[in-house]
């Protein structure tokens, strides 16, 4: 019979060597239990990992776009917020000026034209609404403040109109100021005259939301508001019959304003469900590709955790033996 026998040196470097081997094995099943990811993922996949990479890359790039979605959808909401004020207060005071201007004195005159005033000031403020300190009205330069206040609007108008009472002229020559490149635009807009570019918030889906103070439907409306608040404006001179008759026009012009601004809600609604419609097609599509992910990636954890007792009791044992072993000594056998 063959007796094999090892030296304490071969002995020691065989049990630390199986100690090192056990506590790297150790440390991965520690590992993958508390990722939940395998740790050798080339030894899983067969060596390819090609089409991990591009899921990884895939479920990045609809990340991008549900951001841009979410923003794009805040940018919708907030700017429809901003229209549906002026379109309300459009509504209001167009409605008012048609009923009783048949019956107007010129105590009601004066408190409809004071109205318009203020409805003018509160359609201007609407415009230059802003969100995370990004104007929505100024087109691509964002850090515009798009309008000038309704005091500098309602100054250069009575410049227009300085001398005239009849309601047609003023009409006109109001008209004319908000039309002229040289009157509204200048006196008023600071805004870009470049729409902001479009968003892609899908994989083949972008939406456009190109809104402007400077916008002929969101001039209609100050253009009516402005009307009637000039039948109030004591310095032109109107006799209350003309004031009447301009608080008339004003009324006709707002309602008719209040028409397009409708449309501009209805267009930007039709924006705002294709954004929620595409942020639940992206959110499927992230669900899809990140479930693929984890099935290639994700390490079985209940086979992990077996494993891990059975090392754990293999290096107990280890631990035992080497201790048990470091006592023997010659004295102690004789």
């Amino acid at each position: 019979m063959m007796v094999r026998s090892y030296g304490d040196m071969a002995q020691y470097l065989f049990l630390r060597n199986r100690s090192v081997d056990l506590n790297d094995t150790l440390d991965t099943l520690t590992q993958e239990i508390s990722t939940g990811i395998s740790s050798n993922l080339p030894e899983k996949l067969g060596g390819d990992l090609g089409f991990v990479t591009d899921l990884e890359r895939s479920i990045a790039k609809m990340d991008s776009y549900q951001v841009a979605a979410q923003e794009t959808a805040l940018f919708a909401s907030t700017a429809q917020t901003f229209i549906g004020r002026i379109n309300d207060n459009a509504q209001s005071i167009g409605t008012d000026i048609l009923a009783l201007t048949a019956g107007t004195n010129d105590t009601t005159t004066q408190s409809l034209a004071d109205q318009s005033r203020v409805y003018l000031e509160s359609a201007i403020s609407n415009l230059n609404g802003q969100l995370s300190g990004r104007s929505l009205f100024a087109g691509t330069d964002t850090a515009a403040v798009p309008l000038e206040s309704a005091d500098t609007m309602m100054a250069a108008l009575q410049v227009e109109v300085s001398g005239l009472t009849d309601p047609d002229d003023i009409v006109a020559a109001v008209e004319d100021w908000f039309n002229d490149p040289t009157g509204f635009d200048v006196v008023m807009y600071n805004g870009s005259t470049s729409d902001v570019a479009p968003v892609r918030i899908g994989t083949a889906e972008e939406v456009s939301i190109s809104l402007r103070a400077d916008d002929d439907r969101f001039k209609d409306a100050m253009m009516g508001f402005a009307l009637g608040a000039l039948a109030g404006d004591e310095t032109l001179g109107l006799t209350p019959g003309e004031a009447g008759d301009l608080l008339d026009r004003a009324g006709v012009r707002i309602v008719a304003a209040q028409t397009s601004l409708t449309e501009v809600q209805a267009d930007l609604g039709f924006i705002e469900h294709r954004i929620e419609e595409t942020q639940t097609r992206n959110a499927a599509a992230l669900t899809s590709m990140s479930v693929t992910l984890n099935d290639l990636i994700l390490a079985d954890t209940a086979e992990s955790a077996s494993r891990l007792e059975e090392v754990q009791f293999q290096l107990e044992a280890l631990y035992t033996i080497t201790a048990r072993s470091s006592q023997l000594n010659l004295l102690n056998y004789m």
